[in-house]
């Protein structure tokens, strides 16, 4: 009867123990470039719609196949490099959020850098 309880008593401890388990938190390192928020040379900053970011998103709007028209820019992150990447997050009337990233080189021309992928930019 002693072992009985012994044994009971133990696989509730165990129980119990697993359940107050805590989920480990993202390793800082796992998190997208684009999306942490210290402030480093040649990293990605938040950003507002200049007339330059409006210009890739309809760059980026013409490219994708979707009778669905934009409803809002959600967020715009922007890197400097030889040129300036745009990474756009964006929501289309069907309440579909969508990101991708197009690149501006120095003479002004827009390409798609990143396809288009349903899903918040920085989750």
């Amino acid at each position: 009867m002693n072992k009985v309880w012994l044994v009971s008593l133990t696989a509730i401890a165990t129980l119990a123990g697993c359940s107050q388990a805590t989920q480990p938190e993202k390793d800082p390192a796992s998190i997208s470039p684009m999306c942490r928020t210290e402030a480093l040379a040649g990293g990605w900053s938040v950003s507002e719609l200049t007339p330059e970011a409006q210009q890739a998103v309809d760059t980026l709007l013409n490219q994708m196949n979707t009778a669905s028209k934009l409803k809002e820019v959600n967020e715009i992150r922007t890197q400097v490099v030889n040129g300036i990447n745009y990474a756009i997050e964006f929501t289309l009337e069907n309440d579909e959020v969508w990101h991708a990233v197009v690149y501006r080189n120095l003479r002004g021309d827009y390409m798609i850098d990143s396809v288009a992928q349903r899903g918040k930019l920085c989750p």
